[in-house]
């Protein structure tokens, strides 16, 4: 930087700048060399865009941090980490009664989630019990409960809608949600989005819990922020444990601490306990307060951050409309239950409006980077592949200008890949008899001649994964016999693909900068350079790996060694149709090898460290923080030759997905009365 602008003060900047302009500052930084004029240029825009940001009541950040200290990198970490510190902390100032109103609910199996929206839609539109009997049922989303018949003691089974994918009619105590999907109604120029949840403390067990858990993460990460968490439970539970587990310790550990200023207890049922907590308050509060004990996190549970509903009056309504009949005495009860239950509904909303945003998108999560990280896998295997094949084109290129076998020896052929999205997702079989080795452009590659499921729109199942368990859910899958009814190859071979990789052939000039260099010398410069990348992206790969293992709610794969597996067994394959390849073979099983090695040093490290700290010594290793994922991640980026395509592949797994996941969202629209219901008036004021 120029003596001019070291000298400069910070007093001739404005002092805070916004913070998209921060973040777009350092996703630069990560995509070019630092230079003075992109910092200086940063700096102008930021200063010219206050007054708009200052308008929109944007949270600021300090950038008299250490602007002038001549570490330009240095300076930038301070400012983003200041930023991170304040955006950790979940808090975005809510002066302006604009943007979407997210709410995420949560609880144990059973507690009534689903019967929550569905009574919503319907409190929305009738302002009583008695309009709701002489209307249309408002069914939002598909579900089912069994009822009692009082005179002949029959069990029967009320469906309300038709079961899709994400509410399954399952066993009693079994989740009906099976992912998250989110819901949104419209009120003024707004969107209020319920974001269901799969129920904690499946009859499955801990190991669905802990998955369940882990898709509500990725689904709410696609979200700028939450307005509000609410946990729903019974007033008269006797066992929260599992619950608190998942829906409080867990969540706090995934977005950040501050969450918990965001987090509303829901009691539904409360009709049975007199619309009073019941039991289940001072087991909560004792819950709480051992949190407090162990790790000094202090939940609130107040009568404000408290709401007591009985959405039995929905179930009841959905009762009459299959022809059950009531006498007058039990139809006034379930009356006073929806009258008490709307006017904590408006309560409820009223509360989560006053609450500051929690970003969940724009902090560095947990979540995010091991999001990252499994999107990383399979174009990891991809460009591991391409470096190889590329080494071997450069030393045959080398023997042939060294025996004089080369007409143009300055000129280097070398792969390059261009990412080709399909036009729909599909689900392919990697085994060795569902592919074939074919020839594009004079490139051999392996092709998925079995395509089991060409237009394959499952939800929940991770793009680009080998053997990924939500394939079992595939309309080609047999699930009883855990194998493809197309092909009869097992799931575990299959992969849920949405991109293909296009190779062709590029010539490199060698010596087009050096005029003294000779071509041997440029092949070798090049050789060098692949091989130093390999061995860069080696290096970064076991690094997040580890970082899953140590972070992961339940064990995980290693996807990034199933692809370079899966890669070995198709240059393989292309070997034995002819292709002369025995060197990209032999550099995959060494990049293997490679892996595995530095996997066992970093886990044997990771031992050593955990015996240091216990013996409470200063020395111990530092685990990697998941800001740490972004900047690693950052390095593959940068690589010269390959970063880019692996930039590229990742994005477009990002778009997919985001693509997808709109596909679980769904738009209630409701009837014209709903714009004049008492509950569509208050919400209208609160909103």
């Amino acid at each position: 930087m120029s003596s001019q602008n070291k000298s400069r003060s910070t007093d001739s900047f404005d002092n805070t700048v916004g913070i998209d302009e921060i973040f777009t500052l350092v996703q630069k930084l990560y995509d070019s060399p630092i230079n003075e004029r992109l910092i200086e240029e940063q700096v102008r825009r930021m200063k010219e865009g206050q007054a708009y940001a200052a308008r929109n009541d944007e949270q600021f950040v300090d950038l008299s941090l250490g602007y002038n200290s001549p570490d330009i990198l240095h300076n930038l970490k301070e400012i983003v980490n200041h930023q991170l510190n304040n955006m950790s902390q979940g808090r975005q100032r809510n002066v302006i009664a604009t943007g979407d109103i997210n709410i995420l609910l949560l609880g144990q199996t059973g507690v009534g989630k689903t019967t929550f929206i569905n009574a919503f839609a319907n409190y929305l539109v009738y302002n009583s019990l008695d309009d709701a009997i002489h209307g249309k049922l408002q069914e939002v989303i598909p579900a089912w409960f069994t009822f009692l018949d009082k005179n002949t003691f029959e069990e029967k089974t009320i469906t309300i809608g038709t079961p899709n994918q994400s509410e399954q009619k399952g066993h009693v105590g079994q989740s009906c949600t099976r992912e998250c999907q989110s819901f949104v109604f419209r009120i003024n120029n707004r969107k209020l989005r319920l974001i269901d949840a799969p129920g904690i403390g499946d009859t499955e067990g801990v190991l669905q819990d802990e998955k369940n858990f882990e898709d509500i993460l990725a689904y709410i990460s696609q979200f700028d922020y939450l307005n509000g968490i609410c946990i729903l439970l019974k007033p008269n539970e006797e066992r929260l444990h599992i619950l608190f587990r998942f829906c409080i310790k867990e969540l706090l550990r995934h977005l950040h601490v501050h969450a918990k200023e965001n987090i509303m207890f829901v009691f539904t049922n409360a009709r049975a306990t007199s619309f009073q907590p019941g039991p289940s308050a001072p087991l909560l509060r004792g819950l709480l307060k051992s949190l407090k004990d162990q790790s000094n996190t202090e939940v609130p549970f107040s009568k404000e951050n408290s709401f007591l509903f009985d959405n039995e009056a929905f179930r009841f309504l959905a009762l009459c409309k299959n022809g059950i009949q009531f006498d007058p005495e039990e139809k006034k009860d379930y009356s006073r239950s929806w009258n008490y239950t709307i006017i904590e509904f408006s309560r409820l909303i009223s509360r989560i409006i006053k609450c500051d945003k929690h970003a969940t998108r724009d902090t560095l999560s947990l979540n995010e980077a091991q999001q990252l990280i499994r999107k990383l896998s399979r174009p990891i295997g991809e460009i591991s592949t391409l470096i190889q094949e590329n080494l071997q084109l450069a030393e045959q290129h080398k023997k042939n200008i060294m025996s004089n076998r080369s007409p143009t020896p300055q000129i280097l052929l070398q792969k390059d890949a261009e990412i080709v999205p399909l036009g729909y997702p599909r689900t392919v079989c990697t085994n060795k008899k569902c592919t074939k080795v074919i020839t594009i452009n004079g490139i051999e590659k392996v092709d998925y001649t079995s395509h089991c499921h060409p237009h394959c729109y499952l939800n929940g199942v991770e793009q680009e994964i080998i053997g990924h368990e939500k394939l079992k859910d595939c309309a080609s899958m047999n699930k009883s016999l855990d194998a493809c009814q197309r092909c009869g190859c097992i799931r575990k071979e299959h992969m849920h693909i949405t991109y293909e990789v296009r190779k062709f052939i590029t010539n490199i000039e060698m010596n087009s900068q050096n005029k003294i260099q000779s071509p041997l010398d440029g092949i070798e410069q090049r050789i060098k350079d692949l091989k130093t990348e390999q061995e860069a992206i080696i290096k970064v790969c076991t690094q997040l790996t580890q970082f899953l293992r140590v972070n992961a709610l339940n064990p995980v794969n290693d996807d990034i060694l199933e692809y370079i597996e899966h890669f070995i067994r198709e240059e393989k394959l292309k070997k034995s149709a002819g292709v002369q390849n025995s060197s990209v073979i032999a550099g995959l099983e060494k990049l293997l090898l490679d892996y595995k090695c530095e996997m066992d040093i970093l886990q044997q490290g990771m031992k050593i460290s955990a015996t240091t700290l216990s013996n409470n010594s200063s020395d111990a290793t530092k685990v990697i923080e998941p800001e740490e994922i972004f900047l690693l991640v950052g390095t593959l980026y940068r690589l010269p030759i390959n970063g880019t395509k692996i930039r590229e592949q990742v994005e477009g797994l990002k778009l997919i997905q985001s693509k997808f996941s709109r596909n679980r969202e769904h738009v209630v629209n409701l009837p014209e009365q709903a714009n004049s219901s008492s509950v569509m008036e208050d919400l209208k004021k609160i909103l």
